[in-house]
């Protein structure tokens, strides 16, 4: 009887949303958003590819790992052309891409422990902290002199309050942290440094990493943007954007937050029905960009970095679907201002408002693949439905509406629509 179900609910949505829809929508205060990939450096034949390919999916950042233990494998020895990284660093920004470069690791000369944790990806990359303050600075000085050319954007460690990634305790990680933006900030006084990289939020220190979140609060000096991962996971998993935003009011301080590791390689046609896509459950690990994009902009997110573009054959570049959908989202909402999510009574439907150039953008979906809910715009002219693969058409208002129908896979409204 689940379909009986499910038009029961669309039914009386759409009732309640035809006597809210004149209301002003609930919404946070509005910001501008906007989104890229993770990315691994390509092989120099296949850059090409990768850079056009990127331009054609309206992707606006690129995030990369420095590959600091190959570019500064001994001391005073610098190869910034390691397998084409500077090369690939010049093609992304005279493609005009923006670039987050991040600091994650080194090699073991300059590491506290030489024999310590390294990366499973790389094992010249050692986790552990720098272990000589003058030294490690004299290297991030270096680093942003020659690539500050196409970066002013430096993300700072990788998951230190216990993903692994970082080999030490939450005071190790805010004496990384000052050393690195220090030494950042004297060669590039304006530059924006990233820091957190956090995923734990609020929730008991694990082993001996400590507290990290309350710890960071406490020096908002050091850093321009709070980042976090894969905060529309389960709380198994992650902890929710809430976490960083309350640690960031009782500390009394206003940052930006960036979503800057969020998985989104499910397009919604490869989900069975009755499949949810619900933010903080297990739905939150098989978003489409779309949803991941939408749901993170809705919580806080200025900027959200999806995951991947090619760490594996489940990225953006080697399925053309997920470029499609990264295309119309860009087209959609590149340079568009998050203005608020309208409150449909619901948690299974979700409707977001942005704007562009003095026109409104609508972005709508249902969560629950199966429920088809119709909503009621007032709408001056003609409206311009767009689906999430880039398909439009056109509705001619009667009376003054459109009803338009809301489904699992993401849709597009833009037009002289009234709210």
């Amino acid at each position: 009887m689940r379909w009986l179900s499910l038009l029961l609910t669309s039914f009386a949505l759409w009732l309640w949303f035809f006597g809210q829809i004149r209301q002003p929508a609930r919404a946070q205060q509005g910001h501008n958003a906007s989104f890229g990939v993770l990315m691994l450096v390509p092989s120099l034949d296949e850059l090409p590819k990768h850079v056009q390919a990127l331009h054609a999916s309206r992707v606006q950042w690129v995030g990369l790992d420095i590959p600091l233990s190959r570019i500064n494998p001994r001391e005073g020895v610098y190869d910034w052309d390691y397998r084409h990284f500077e090369t690939t660093l010049q093609t992304l920004k005279a493609a005009g891409l923006r670039i987050v470069l991040k600091f994650l690791g080194q090699a073991d000369w300059i590491s506290r422990d030489p024999k310590g944790a390294h990366a499973d990806w790389d094992a010249t990359l050692n986790l552990t902290p720098p272990r000589e303050k003058a030294k490690w600075q004299q290297v991030v000085q270096q680093v942003v002199r020659r690539y500050g050319a196409y970066c002013d954007t430096w993300q700072i460690g990788n998951e230190p309050d216990g993903g692994g990634y970082f080999s030490g305790s939450a005071d190790d990680y805010m004496a990384y942290l000052e050393w690195t933006a220090t030494a950042i900030r004297s060669v590039q006084p304006k530059a924006t440094i990233v820091a957190g990289e956090l995923f734990l939020g609020l929730r008991p220190a694990q082993g001996s990493y400590g507290d990290v979140l309350r710890k960071l609060v406490k020096r908002p000096d050091l850093f321009d943007v709070l980042s976090v991962h894969y905060p529309l996971a389960p709380p198994q998993h992650a902890a929710p954007f809430s976490d960083y935003f309350r640690a960031m009011k009782e500390a009394g301080i206003q940052k930006p937050v960036w979503n800057t590791e969020q998985a989104a390689t499910m397009p919604c046609t490869w989900l069975p029905k009755g499949a949810t896509t619900h933010p903080g459950t297990e739905g939150g690990l098989r978003l489409s960009p779309i949803k991941a994009f939408g749901h993170s902009v809705a919580a806080g997110a200025e900027l959200v970095l999806l995951f991947s573009w090619n760490y594996n054959d489940t990225g953006f570049f080697y399925r053309p679907i997920l470029q499609t959908e990264l295309q119309v989202m860009g087209e959609q909402l590149g340079g568009a201002k998050f203005v608020g999510r309208i409150n449909l009574g619901s948690n299974d439907v979700t409707l977001l408002r942005f704007e562009r150039n003095g026109e409104t953008t609508l972005v709508g979906w249902t969560e629950v693949n199966g429920l088809e809910v119709p909503i009621r715009l007032q709408a001056k002219g003609a409206v311009t439905l767009i689906d999430w693969q880039g398909n439009a058409q056109r509705l001619i208002p009667k009376g003054g509406q459109v009803v338009v129908p809301l489904t699992f896979c993401p849709r597009f409204l833009r037009g002289d629509i009234r709210l």
